[in-house]
């Protein structure tokens, strides 16, 4: 037992004797570490002038070639890879080049093993193509080990519960959003449904309208409404000449006014017997004048104010009669009848030029809503003419305190809470001076 111990032991230390056989036979192999290249290396073919490329393109490929070999040296493989790619689109046939290509090739592919990159990997494989004596046993090898190591492999149960843990919630969060999105959808049906009950009650309102119980501004009393009290009450919040920048209201003007008044009144009285809307237009613009006198507009301009708001629905005399007596109405029809806003203009040509701008945007715009929803042109905010704001409020208040075939009055107070309630369609200040009028 002793003698086989010291035999082992013997073999042992003879193997560690270097160039001995067993030495030779127990040595584990060991490879040389791979130096960077250097164009000095015997076993590097020359770079030769073959005559393929010209002095210029030689001398461009050497500086590549040192540009990469320098980059290699400082591990800069992306450097050294982007200045042999350039070597090779010069002269891909040089032994040189293709030398040191193989070998940068091989490194950057040892790159992508470890820190894969699809872009750069593609690019490689193309290049690969392109330059087909760059391609030998090593780099093909190479190339399919960084193919082997992005195929997907085998997951394990933890992996797989992890995944099935993430479907799940996945799958809960795309159920609550359809639950959210479907929520959402049923309060835009509601309220567009509460919208259009409100156009068509206000469609009903056109056709019902009775006579408000209140006293009418007379022509001849037109100028009587502009008291002293209404005078100190009115404030300058609204600028005038924004509306009509070239009128002053000289004596000449306001007398002129009073004549056209007596035109419009005529004309709204048409209006309102077409329409079944007894008054409507006496009613609406004497409150369209008290309203202009309290947001600080001139005399001047609540009189063009008031004859505008008696003819501002002009565009129903272009329409069929029983449309606008109709009791219920079909989508074609509700569109019909919105288009009597475009149709008023051949009954207003009394109208001169200097005041049409507000006779204008009184029939065309007076459906426009705060928030942009009403029509014609969506109109939103201040972009809605001082007219058409004024008639807005006006008319619906008119309507609101008007016996219904279907329900009482409205008393003042429950009319102007409703128009407060909606401040998307109505202007809130002019509101809220009608609520100091009334």
């Amino acid at each position: 037992m002793k003698l086989k111990l010291l035999i082992l032991t013997l073999l042992f230390a003879v193997s560690l004797v270097p160039g001995t056989v067993f030495g030779t036979l127990f040595a584990q192999p060991v490879e040389p570490p791979v130096e960077p290249p250097v164009f000095s290396d015997p076993n590097q073919p020359e770079l030769q002038h073959d005559g393929l490329v010209d002095g210029e393109e030689f001398n461009a490929v050497q500086k590549l070639l040192t540009r990469a070999n320098n980059a290699y040296e400082m591990n800069l493989i992306d450097d050294a890879y982007k200045f042999v790619n350039g070597a090779l689109k010069i002269d891909e046939d040089d032994a040189s080049v293709i030398y040191f290509a193989r070998l940068i090739y091989a490194k950057k592919l040892e790159q992508l093993r470890t820190f894969y990159n699809a872009e750069d990997f593609i690019e490689i494989q193309a290049n690969l193509e392109e330059f087909e004596n760059l391609s030998d046993a090593q780099i093909k090898k190479l190339v399919r080990l960084v193919e082997l190591s992005q195929q997907p492999k085998d997951s394990s149960p933890f992996e797989r519960t992890i995944i099935s843990i993430i479907l799940a919630v996945v799958i809960l969060i795309t159920f609550a959003g359809v639950i959210f999105m479907l929520f959402l959808m049923i309060l835009v049906r509601k309220n567009m449904k509460q919208q259009r009950e409100f156009q068509e009650q206000y469609l009903t309102n056109f056709k019902h309208l009775i006579a408000a119980q209140k006293s009418y501004l007379s022509i001849g009393g037109l100028s009587d409404l502009y008291t002293e009290n209404l005078k100190l009450a009115g404030v300058s919040t609204w600028d005038s000449a924004k509306a009509l920048p070239n009128v002053d209201f000289s004596d000449e003007d306001l007398a002129e006014l009073r004549e056209y008044a007596v035109k419009c009144e005529s004309l709204g009285a048409k209006i309102d017997e077409i329409s079944g809307r007894k008054n409507n237009s006496k009613n609406v613009s004497e409150l369209v004048y008290k309203l202009s006198i309290m947001l600080g507009l001139p005399q001047g301009m609540a009189m063009l104010n008031f004859c505008a708001a008696m003819v501002y629905d002009a565009g129903f005399l272009g329409m069929a009669p029983d449309l606008l007596t109709a009791s219920d109405l079909t989508e074609e029809q509700w569109e019909a009848l919105k288009s009597h806003v475009n149709l008023a203009d051949k009954y207003l040509d009394f109208v001169p030029k200097k005041y049409w701008s507000v006779f204008d945007d009184a029939a065309k715009k007076h459906h426009e809503n705060m928030d942009g929803s009403g029509y014609p042109h969506g109109l939103k905010g201040k972009e809605i003419p001082q007219i058409a704001r004024l008639i807005r409020v006006a008319e619906t208040y008119v309507s609101l305190s008007s016996k219904r075939n279907y329900r009482e009055t409205f008393d003042k107070e429950t009319a102007i809470q409703t128009l407060k309630e909606q401040p998307q369609f109505y202007d809130p200040a002019v509101v809220n001076m009608l609520d100091s009028i009334v």
